[in-house]
């Protein structure tokens, strides 16, 4: 029943990932009757969730809420590609479970455990004012470009010779594996607390993207030449693989009152895979939103939308060394250009003078590939020769 004494609910949400769950919880805190639907409600959240501390939403802090959601933060994190960059800002990684603790589904919270596809959703709108669908990307039936990766944790002893002396790596590029079939990807090394260190190989962007057990290969190559002993390697604490749809799947429902938040509602950022933290900031005017009858925003301006479908073509379509000078001239432009870039909801005139500086900054070679990868017509195969650059300190 609906706030106003009605049979139906004010909201139905469809999927209780994060953005469902924030959502979810949001609305019924705001009064609202709230249906929320998933087939495994309860299951634990098992994937990475970071984002940078001056992204935590106001409405998220520990004061706010009265749970600290944060597992363990790092200060400048290192970026190569080759050279050596830090960028001056603290990156965070969830605590999974407090942050679920923080989105309570209370009284106000109607929860049902059943599978819910496309038709399924339109009959929804039989139960509720609004449906919203936020079952993410689409997964194994989004045929898009992906993002992939293969992680271990190891103790921080074990981790600390892949990191070198630096607290945390969030895009190493350096080239230190022996392989040249997979493409053109990084090593993502966060703590994940005080004793624990995620150690990930990640293909930011690929069509067909390589698959995490292929990264697998690549990462146990790296970490070794780096010194990691095999034993840490092999039996890890933990295992991570990433599977990321880079663009949200096409709708096929085509329904007024069914609209999509999350990843399905297009809130990943299409050049780097973000999401989490552009969804946290939208929570609050998707639920004022919801609750005055007004559509939800768009995740951001069309512009800022064709900027990052730029960088994802070029992302999918240079090769090796172009991406590398691409994100060495990313290391290079000041620290308020790279949040312009990396955030998923930067204003379009941010954006295009970040990647405007980061083109300024690539020498003529990296700017040729760059054309060229915007007008090559087919993505980049797994496969294709390698480009080496030239041999580099460090």
């Amino acid at each position: 029943m609906d706030a106003t004494g009605d049979d139906l609910y004010d909201v139905a949400v469809v999927g209780l990932g994060p953005a469902g769950r924030a959502l979810a919880s949001r609305c019924a805190d705001s009064g609202m009757s709230v249906l929320a639907i998933d087939p495994k409600p309860d299951a634990p959240w098992r994937q990475t969730l970071s984002l940078w501390a001056d992204q935590l939403p106001p409405w998220l802090t520990a004061d706010a809420c009265g749970v600290d959601v944060l597992a363990h933060s790092v200060n400048a994190p290192a970026h190569y590609s080759p050279d050596r960059a830090v960028l001056d800002r603290v990156y965070c990684v969830f605590d999974n479970e407090a942050l679920r603790d923080a989105l309570p589904l209370g009284a106000g919270v109607t929860v049902e455990t059943t599978t819910i596809d496309d038709a399924a959703l339109v009959a929804l709108t039989a139960r509720a004012h609004r449906v919203v669908d936020c079952r993410g990307a689409g997964g194994p039936d989004n045929p898009g470009p992906l993002q992939t990766a293969y992680g271990v944790v190891l103790n921080a002893v074990d981790a600390a010779p892949a990191l070198g002396g630096d607290p945390a790596l969030f895009m190493d590029w350096r080239t230190d594996h022996d392989d040249d079939e997979v493409g053109p990807s990084f090593l993502y090394a966060i703590p994940l607390g005080a004793d624990r260190v995620l150690l990930e190989e990640t293909c930011l962007a690929g069509l067909p993207a390589p698959d995490p057990a292929v990264l697998a290969t690549r990462l146990r190559s790296r970490l070794l030449g780096r010194g990691v002993t095999p034993s840490a390697v092999d039996a890890p604490l933990a295992v991570e693989r990433v599977r990321i749809p880079l663009l949200p799947r096409s709708s096929r429902v085509g329904h007024p009152r069914i609209e999509a938040f999350g990843t399905a509602g297009g809130h990943g950022h299409a050049a780097t895979g973000y999401s989490v933290a552009s969804m946290l900031a939208a929570v609050p005017g998707v639920v004022y939103a919801i609750g005055s009858g007004y559509p939800i925003p768009a995740p951001r301006s069309p512009a800022s939308t064709a900027l990052h479908g730029i960088g994802l073509r070029v992302l999918l379509r240079a090769d090796g060394l172009t991406l590398r000078q691409l994100f060495n001239a990313f290391g290079r432009i000041g620290g308020r250009r790279q949040q312009w870039f990396l955030d998923g909801a930067s204003p379009s005139y941010q954006l295009a003078l970040a990647m405007w500086d980061m083109w300024l900054t690539m020498p003529v070679r990296g700017k040729a590939g760059m054309v060229a990868a915007v007008l090559r017509r087919n993505p980049r195969r797994p496969g294709w020769p390698r480009v080496v650059s030239p041999p580099t300190a460090g």
